[in-house]
């Protein structure tokens, strides 16, 4: 594995293990289950946190993510450190949990929103429980063969917004799944840890499937020797959205 591939590769990997190790457990009580349906003009997410999962986030210096981040990048490169390595990742990793975690308690307390004791909460099954998330993965997994077939050859389909869509979509929609599965099992065990991050993420997993979508049409318009794989990878991912929008 080399190249592009094999950035998208460590960077998902690394971004599904600190979400797994982490899973922030906060509890937005009586939160009606209507938000599964809210109106965009009601919309009650923060746009800030699609900066956590978003390809191509805002940005912005006043962003509880994007802010940091670049605060983190800077710190790094006045110690002639690489920002971009697993070291200075892993570093910051701690820092900018604290951070969205305070930002978030925040926002839910400016909601009006009480917070559950977050070390009263179970912790969820281990990936391996759930049938669906193994099907996810798999399929990302058979993604990232594509990939690697693909960068031996220096197909320029890496290089496309497709391309990169598809390789970081697909990262994130396991890492994803398995959040929502997650939220489920704690509703499912009569938790109420879930009802917020429920709906937040099945908006998000739209969001990533809509996207994937879109990806692998536009990868399966072009002529190359994939152009087949896409396709079928594509009708794959369908079949699994049946499934996800059942969690």
């Amino acid at each position: 594995m080399g190249g592009i591939v094999q950035v998208f590769y460590v960077w998902g990997k690394l971004w599904y293990n600190w979400g797994k190790a982490t899973h922030l457990r906060v509890v937005f009580q009586k939160m009606p289950k209507k938000i599964l349906k809210v109106k965009k003009s009601k919309w009650p997410f923060p746009k800030w946190q699609d900066c956590a999962w978003r390809r191509q986030a805002c940005g912005k210096d006043s962003c509880p993510i994007c802010g940091r981040i670049k605060k983190d990048r800077q710190k790094h490169i006045e110690k002639g450190e690489d920002p971009d390595s697993i070291k200075a990742v892993m570093e910051d990793v701690g820092g900018n949990l604290r951070e969205a975690l305070a930002a978030i308690k925040a926002d839910a307390r400016a909601k009006g929103f009480d917070i559950t004791n977050i070390d009263d909460i179970a912790e969820p099954p281990e990936p391996a429980f759930f049938p669906l998330y193994l099907e996810v993965n798999l399929w990302r997994d058979d993604v990232y063969k594509l990939a690697e077939d693909s960068d031996l050859t220096s197909s320029a389909w890496l290089y496309s917004e497709a391309g990169e869509d598809l390789l970081w979509y697909a990262n994130t929609l396991a890492a994803k799944t398995y959040r929502q599965l997650c939220n489920r099992w704690h509703l499912d065990n009569g938790d109420d840890y879930g009802d917020y991050d429920y709906a937040y993420t099945g908006y998000a997993i739209k969001e990533c499937l809509k996207i994937l979508n879109q990806a692998l049409a536009e990868l399966g318009k072009m002529e190359t020797e994939f152009k087949n794989k896409f396709k079928l990878a594509q009708l794959h991912l369908n079949i699994l959205v049946e499934k996800i929008e059942k969690i």
